[in-house]
């Protein structure tokens, strides 16, 4: 299946267990291949709280596009948590406390 990218902007993205992300607002494409590598989804509400404005999500990472909504893995959620939680200084100050 072939889809226009102006199709897919600002379309709801939800993960597969409904929680709303937000709408596309973007792409990014792999010069190398040709291919959307992500999609950039602004978030709302308390994702975009622990977010940031932005989620960056992998192509790999959608279950499926229709002309309602995007669905992706319930693991996009859990992987962005992640990445920040390991930037914020107080996580590296902790992991280093329990390096030592």
């Amino acid at each position: 299946m072939q889809i226009l990218i102006r199709r897919i902007i600002n379309l709801p993205v939800r993960t597969r267990s409904g929680q709303v992300l937000g709408r596309v607002v973007d792409s990014i494409i792999d010069t190398e291949t040709g291919r959307i590598a992500f999609l950039l989804v602004r978030s709302r509400g308390l994702i975009q709280g622990l977010m940031g404005d932005a989620l960056k999500i992998a192509w790999s990472q959608i279950i499926s596009i229709d002309d309602k909504d995007v669905v992706v893995t319930d693991l996009v959620v859990r992987e962005e948590a992640a990445s920040l939680a390991l930037s914020t200084p107080s996580t590296a100050v902790n992991q280093k406390t329990f390096a030592e």
